[in-house]
């Protein structure tokens, strides 16, 4: 979908009952139209019971989400040849110049560039769901039950250790202060409400009127339907995660926890594929590479900008990464240390294929940093992208109550953990812990640089190598 058709589509959930992740201020038992299936009649419930909270307004959002969009594209042109990812220089220069321009800098963060990166982050996680659809395109890396069972140890087990190896080195170095505050953010915690459901119909609608068309041979609906189909699953799939997260069942929070939207999304998607490759007659490969053109590319290209959303951020709590520099450092320095040569130790020791080492290397960087490293390494990104947004999804679904389980309260060591170990997913998983997605920024920002640039410095990339064996 091209560019301006995505704004348009981001003025409509504005419009409608678009919400940005937003403290639930009150909830009350109210009775659900009994048209919904009953797990979304409770968060239709729940959107009945919240109270009006004030939104940025309308023009601000969307000029904001533009601007993003545009600075990204800059931002390509900008540092192509440099060596460095647009994304992450970009990012880097976008903070930066921020702060140079003193108030002015603020103004514009304040009335433009927060409102449009809410809105850019509140849809980031679906920016990941082509690479899981379109992983049957993919060069297989491993070829025997043995060796998937393997890749599924260190997939993981490296995320369980990257998780607590991080939480637990910036808790060491974490000041008294520091460890004081996050008590108060612990019990002040927010509930979400992730999307309105009035922006299902719309996609629902839009879905099977540009399925049914595509069906019948008219191509210039094929992008609709995909892009529809990708979006609408990945609001269908969060607002029915969060309302199975809302249950008193056991049973249910931990369905919720395992049905994480980006997964429901790339299994609907990649039956909406399938039924169409049926009804025309085309093989499934050729309607996955017609995704991958209509579809994924224009929605992966918005990881670049989502980047850009995360530095906005990184600047609205600079005095608190200022303040907390000790655990930052200490967080990225455990985040590539076990992210990227723990997993070559790790991928080496179950005796994985060379193919099956090389894609699992980048695991821990966000999709765009990861094709960074797979380039410097001289191997395909298609499988590495696919285990990357893999270890995202698990560590969204599972990190936050992993470090529950740890005793992690701290909110830079919840957010540097889960930024080190679940990279752009599990960053945008801490939107409801606005203390702590700011460090998660920050550690994926850092973890992400730090190993381009061990993959691309010679001397770091022979000791890499060297330890997976490859």
């Amino acid at each position: 979908m091209p560019r301006p058709a995505l704004l348009l589509l981001a003025a409509w959930q504005a419009v409608t009952a678009f919400r940005v992740p937003a403290p639930v201020l009150q909830r009350k038992k109210l009775l659900a139209p009994a048209k919904l299936p009953p797990p979304l009649r409770a968060a239709a419930a729940d959107d009945a019971a919240v109270e009006k909270v004030e939104k940025p307004p309308l023009t601000p959002r969307l000029a904001g989400f533009a601007a993003l969009a545009i600075a990204d594209e800059a931002c390509r042109v900008a540092f192509k040849g440099s060596g460095l990812p647009h994304s992450l220089a970009g990012g880097g220069a976008l903070v930066a110049l921020l702060i140079a321009t003193g108030s002015i800098g603020e103004k514009l963060h304040k009335k433009l560039l927060a409102p449009g990166a809410t809105l850019l982050l509140s849809w980031m996680p679906v920016f990941f769901a082509p690479a899981l659809v379109l992983l049957p395109l993919a060069e297989p890396v491993v070829a025997t039950a043995r060796d998937a069972a393997a890749l599924a140890v260190v997939v993981f087990g490296g995320l369980a250790v990257s998780l607590s190896a991080t939480a637990l080195a910036v808790s060491t170095v974490c000041s008294d202060e520091c460890t004081a505050a996050s008590d108060t953010w612990s019990k002040s915690r927010p509930a979400q409400v992730p999307f309105g459901s009035p922006l299902l119909k719309p996609l629902g609608v839009a879905t099977l009127l540009s399925g049914v068309l595509a069906a019948q041979g008219k191509l210039a609906f094929k992008r609709p339907y995909f892009v529809a189909a990708t979006l609408g699953s990945f609001v269908f799939g969060s607002r029915f995660a969060s309302s199975l997260a809302k249950s008193e069942s056991k049973t249910k929070k931990a369905l919720a926890r395992a049905l994480h939207p980006v997964a429901q999304c790339a299994l609907v998607t990649t039956v909406a594929c399938r039924i169409l490759a049926k009804a025309t007659s085309k093989t499934t490969t050729a309607t996955l590479k017609s995704y991958a053109t209509l579809a994924g590319a224009p929605l992966q290209r918005l990881l670049g900008a989502s980047v850009l959303a995360l530095a906005c951020g990184v600047y609205g709590r600079r005095r608190e990464v200022k303040d907390n520099w000790k655990p930052v450092a200490a967080g990225t320095v455990s985040g590539v240390g076990v992210g990227l040569y723990g997993t070559a130790l790790a991928a080496r020791a179950v005796q994985l294929p060379k193919a099956a080492r090389y894609a699992l290397l980048p695991r821990c960087i966000t999709s765009p940093l990861a094709v960074a490293v797979c380039t410097a390494l001289q191997t395909d990104a298609a499988a590495a992208v696919a285990l990357v947004v893999v270890t995202g999804v698990l560590g969204a679904a599972f990190g936050p109550s992993a470090l529950d389980a740890l005793g992690t309260k701290d909110p830079v060591a919840r957010g540097m953990a889960m930024g080190a170990a679940a990279h752009g997913i599990g960053t945008a998983q801490m939107g409801d812990e606005p203390d702590a997605q700011p460090f998660a920024a920050i550690a994926m920002s850092l973890v992400g640089a730090a190993s381009v640039v061990a993959a691309a410095t010679p001397a770091s990339r022979a000791l890499l190598l060297r330890a997976a064996g490859v």
